[in-house]
């Protein structure tokens, strides 16, 4: 149970400000979804027109949906560093718990919606360095005895990741890397990229070719942005609990917050402009439907389905080769498949890739830094262990 006082009695206003000791500098504000005013939603929406982007799911209109769905959204901070009456020069939600995975120590986390697949927090790139000194001394002054920040699915190469990573070196501030992984992803401009890997792709035009043979024409297209999107969305979640995803329970509209929270972001990405929503077609059935957003130079994967009966065919493969050729002339546009770990069909189509990290950084008092430290080592010396005697069971 979380230490933070119920909703009803929090008071998210200027009192719980932390304020630098120069008053031009940023300070912070903690806020909750539900208190935020008219003036905090118009600033939320002008940094996301600044820094967004680079992960559209951090902007305020896919926040915004994502808190008011989520489980949990009632209990998510979002720290606001800002200049006092000045604008927004990031965001990010925090949500304070009780344990690290197996070990139970009080921590801060970054929180993350279901479904979304990037991390690295709303931030104006040039104001990336104030921003993390200003939530870390605001953290280092808390009195709820959290030990840590746990920051996970953060671009490495991003400038607000970087401006991270430099803060806690110069400030000598312990940073642990808890897990690190490449991502298929396509970067624009990048030396030797080409259009992916040539044997896959003559493998697909292969199955392309087969599909239409066997099946009738093969069409993919785009909805339109001024076409209304109900139909597409209704079709999507359809064909995706008709496949393995709907027999499993793990479909969108196996659950409602979660089926109410793809509903409500493609709505809203469609009408912002943000949202792709494709189709492939075999003979006028869809056999695959996928949805992306787009901010000015990443586009970011979201949801794929496809119809199980036409799996020899590949059909979420043809239609994510459509995607990565359609990016692939959009000048200074690069592209997160955010698909999982180990899906190596989809290095081979996209050609390149995007470094993902979860990571840990020292919070609070001397004594807290001192609790860091050792949970850091005790981490290291189960894993060690784990590795020696992997078949034994854990505690």
């Amino acid at each position: 149970m979380s230490h933070l006082p119920a909703s009803g009695n929090f008071q998210s206003d200027s009192s719980l400000a932390w304020p630098m000791s120069d008053a031009d500098q940023p300070a912070v504000r903690i806020l909750r979804h539900a208190d935020l005013t008219a003036d905090d939603r118009a600033q939320w929406a002008a940094l996301s027109a600044l820094a967004g982007a680079a992960n559209v799911f951090a902007q305020d209109w896919f926040m915004d949906a994502a808190l008011s769905h989520a489980p949990d959204g009632a209990d998510v901070l979002l720290a606001v560093v800002a200049p006092i009456d000045g604008p927004w020069l990031g965001v990010m939600p925090l949500l304070a718990v009780p344990r690290f995975g197996r070990w139970p120590v009080r921590i801060w986390r970054n929180w993350s919606a279901t479904n979304q697949f990037l991390g690295t927090p709303l931030v104006i790139a040039q104001s990336a360095d104030l921003f993390w000194k200003s939530l870390f001394a605001f953290l280092d002054q808390r009195t709820g005895g959290e030990i840590m920040l746990h920051v996970s699915g953060l671009d490495a190469d991003d400038p607000v990741s970087i401006a991270l990573f430099d803060r806690c070196e110069r400030e000598r501030r312990a940073f642990h890397t808890i897990h690190c992984h490449d991502r298929p992803a396509y970067r624009a401009g990048k030396e030797g990229e080409g259009r992916g890997d040539a044997k896959m792709r003559s493998r697909l035009r292969s199955l392309s070719k087969r599909l239409e043979q066997e099946h009738g024409p093969v069409t993919i297209d785009i909805l339109a942005p001024d076409a209304p999107c109900i139909a597409w969305i209704d079709a999507f979640l359809d064909l995706e609990a008709s496949g393995w995803k709907g027999r499993s329970g793990s479909a969108l509209a196996s659950d409602s917050a979660t089926q109410a929270l793809f509903c409500e972001v493609i709505e809203r990405g469609h009408a912002n402009g943000s949202a792709r929503l494709a189709t492939l077609s075999v003979g006028g059935r869809a056999i695959a439907m996928s949805s992306w957003f787009e901010a000015a130079i990443w586009g970011h994967g979201f949801k794929m389905a496809f119809d199980e009966d036409y799996r020899a065919y590949a059909p979420g493969q043809l239609l994510m080769r459509d995607i990565r050729d359609r990016i692939g002339v959009r000048p200074g546009m690069s592209f997160d498949s955010c698909v999982p770990r180990g899906a190596g069909h989809c290095h081979r189509l996209w050609g390149s890739n995007r470094k993902i990290v979860d990571g840990a950084v020292a919070i609070g008092s001397p004594w807290h830094h001192v609790q860091f430290d050792a949970l850091m080592k005790a981490r290291a010396a189960y894993a060690a262990i784990k590795a020696l005697f992997p078949d034994r069971p854990g505690p």
